[in-house]
């Protein structure tokens, strides 16, 4: 299977999350309006999550959005 990323953003005015792929996240990093916090590979970071109880799941998700 290949490997493929996800990108994340944060809007700067009212923080909502989005996640794209590399072909659309090239357009929105032309945007001002939103903020690219992390590139993760998502199967991975899903895995992770799923395997993560209460605080640690927590702080998965925290440092993502960070």
């Amino acid at each position: 299977m290949k490997d493929s990323f996800a990108f994340i953003y944060v809007h700067a005015f009212n923080g909502l999350i989005r996640v794209e792929s590399l072909d659309t996240a090239k357009h929105v990093d032309q945007s001002p309006e939103w903020k690219h916090v992390a590139t993760i590979n998502p199967h991975v970071v899903l895995e992770q999550i799923l395997r993560a109880k209460g605080k640690d799941r927590n702080q998965i998700i925290k440092h993502l959005l960070t």
